[in-house]
């Protein structure tokens, strides 16, 4: 058998090289896989890297709007209603002022931690 099988590859020697390009086909669809998906992580990187201050306010990757957003009607379920269906990630920094007056208005909606639980509030502090 092996005597045979090494027969045949001197007869084509293509067979190696197409053995050879294959394998290098197949690590190079790993490595994008992987690159991929540590691109996903650092999604939330890349926005508190672009941003001018927080806290921020963003959907698919474009800022839209920087600073509070309280409504006057008090009754209105913003995170429930707006933020959470549309994705709109918010940016915040623990230290800042701003972001702390809107963190405490969502705790006090009582809607604060199902925005976490959402993935949509980013901590800039971490990056």
């Amino acid at each position: 058998m092996t005597k045979n099988f090494v027969s045949k590859i001197r007869e084509n020697p293509y067979i190696i090289t197409t053995f050879i390009l294959g394998l290098f086909i197949l690590l190079m669809l790993i490595g994008n896989i992987t690159e991929t998906k540590t691109t996903e992580k650092n999604e939330d990187e890349i926005l508190c890297s672009v941003i001018s201050g927080t806290p921020a306010w963003v959907m698919d990757g474009k800022i839209l709007k920087y600073g509070v957003v309280i409504p006057e009607n008090k009754s209105i379920d913003l995170v429930g209603a707006g933020l959470i269906p549309d994705k709109i990630k918010f940016l915040y920094n623990p230290e800042c002022s701003a972001c702390e007056m809107q963190i405490n208005y969502f705790k006090e909606q009582g809607t604060w931690d199902a925005y976490v639980k959402e993935g949509l509030t980013i901590d800039c502090s971490k990056y």
